[in-house]
C-alpha cells in the first residue's frame, strides 16, 4: 500500500447507476476478497435511500432497510476491509440502524456543497456518530467551491472530529492547484483529506498524481474507472495498483469481466442519466 493512503473502492455504488444497485451475490463476495487481499481498506456499497421515495432499485440502493439480504451475502467472508455506504443528506433518507447491528461500518454523508446547511450537516454527523459509525464528510461538486468556502468546511470538520473530510470532482473541473491547496488546507488544520476524482476529461490521473504527492490520506477508485451517475467515469484501480507496484492478476481479469456481465444483466434498471 502507498504510505498512510486508505483506498475506497466505490464500484458498486459508482456502477449502481448503471445496474439499479442490482448485482449478484457471488459478483459482490468476489470484489470484496479482491479488496481483502490487495489491502484495500474499503468497499462502498451504495446508499442509505428510502424504498418507497425510490423504489425498483437492488438491495444496496437502501443499505438500512435491505441490511438483512447485504449481511446474508457478507458475512462468511468480511474480515479487515471496512463497508462503507454513502447517506445522502439532500434526498429522502431511511432511517440507520446502530452500528452493531448493520453491515456497514462507516457512512460518508453526502452533500451537495452549494447546498450545504452547516446547521443541518451538524445534526446529520451526530446521528450517525451517536449511532457508533465512523464518519467522513463528503462534498460533492466541490471543484466550483471558492477557497473561503472550502476553509469553513474544513474548520467544520475539524470541530466535529469527524474521521476525514473529502472533496468530489463531480463534474471535472479541478484544478491542479485547487488540489494542493484543499490538500494543505485540511492537514494545517488537522483534518484528514480525500479526493474523488471524476475522469470526464481525463484529468483524474494528473491531479491523483498531485493528491499522492502531496500526501492525500484518502483516494476512491472504481474497477475499469466505471460509474458515475452521468457516465462519467471514475479514477481507476488499475491505476491504484500500479502506483503501489502490484498487478491485479486473474483476480482482476475475473472482476472486470464480472463486471461487464453485471452491465448487461442488469441495464434495464439504469438509473444514469
Amino acid at each position: 500500500m502507498i504510505s498512510g493512503l486508505k483506498v475506497f473502492d466505490c464500484t458498486l455504488r459508482e456502477v449502481g447507476y448503471q445496474t439499479g444497485w442490482y448485482f449478484e451475490s457471488d459478483f459482490v463476495r468476489n470484489l470484496y476478497k479482491f479488496a481483502q487481499g490487495k489491502g484495500i481498506d474499503y468497499v462502498e456499497l451504495g446508499f442509505f435511500h428510502k424504498l418507497d421515495a425510490d423504489p425498483g432499485r437492488g438491495c444496496y440502493r437502501y443499505c438500512s432497510m435491505k441490511n438483512k439480504e447485504i449481511v446474508s451475502v457478507l458475512k462468511s467472508i468480511k474480515n479487515i476491509t471496512k463497508i462503507s455506504a454513502m447517506r445522502d443528506i439532500q434526498r429522502p433518507m431511511a432511517g440507520l440502524l446502530p452500528k452493531q447491528e448493520s453491515a456497514v461500518d462507516t457512512i460518508r454523508i453526502l452533500t451537495r456543497s452549494h447546498e450545504t446547511d452547516l446547521t443541518v450537516l451538524d445534526k446529520r454527523v451526530e446521528e450517525c456518530m451517536n449511532l457508533g459509525y465512523e464518519v467522513f464528510i463528503n462534498f460533492t461538486s466541490a471543484g466550483y467551491n471558492s477557497p473561503e468556502q472550502n476553509r469553513e468546511f474544513i474548520k467544520f470538520a475539524a470541530n466535529k472530529q469527524v474521521h476525514a473530510i473529502e472533496f468530489a470532482d463531480t463534474e471535472s473541473v479541478m484544478t491542479e492547484e485547487y488540489v494542493v491547496r484543499t490538500i494543505e488546507e485540511c492537514h494545517e488544520n488537522g483534518v484528514e483529506c480525500g479526493v474523488h476524482l471524476h475522469d470526464k476529461n481525463g484529468t483524474a490521473e494528473l491531479l491523483a498524481d498531485l493528491a499522492l504527492e502531496h500526501k492525500a490520506d484518502y483516494m476512491d477508485v472504481t474497477h475499469l474507472g466505471l460509474g458515475g451517475k452521468w457516465r462519467d467515469g471514475n479514477l481507476t484501480m488499475e491505476y491504484l495498483l500500479r502506483k503501489m507496484g502490484m498487478t491485479g492478476g486473474y483476480e482482476a481479469t475475473m472482476i472486470k469481466n464480472q463486471l461487464i456481465e453485471q452491465l448487461i444483466k442488469y441495464h434495464g434498471y439504469s438509473a444514469a442519466e
